[in-house]
């Protein structure tokens, strides 16, 4: 495609388009969290606290099943202490440069401490899934 446009009037364009496409996918994401998110939220909480209180780990319903599902977060809480664990133990399958979930989470399960420098917390949520 041809244009009769200056180089510094193709970049002005560029990053005006860039600017309103920002603004425009944070209204956007507002406005979904506003008419879906915060129910959808408020319903797992209710399905949850069913759940527990039934002391079941499912409900099935003509249109779908809720479950808890537990959900892990592994993250660096200091990087230079994880680095330095890493290194003199010379523990390369802990990290990609960030800690590697899966196997810090199969030293928990076999009964081992987390390494230091790193956060490693477990929550349950709800998932939906249609029949």
């Amino acid at each position: 495609m041809t244009t009769d446009m200056k180089p510094t009037e193709l970049v002005t364009e560029f990053i005006r388009l860039r600017d309103e496409k920002k603004r425009f996918e944070e209204i956007a994401a507002a406005k979904c969290l506003e008419l879906y998110g915060a129910r959808m939220d408020e319903i797992e909480g209710q399905l949850l606290d069913m759940l527990n209180t039934l002391g079941v780990e499912s409900i099935t319903g003509k249109n779908g099943t809720a479950y808890k599902k537990v959900s892990t977060s592994v993250t660096i809480a200091d990087a230079r202490e994880f680095r330095r664990h890493v290194i003199g133990t010379e523990a390369w399958d802990l990290a990609d440069w960030r800690a590697n979930k899966t196997v810090i989470n199969d030293m928990v399960e076999q009964g081992q401490e987390v390494p230091p420098g790193v956060n490693r917390a477990t929550f349950l949520t709800v998932g939906i899934r249609r029949k």
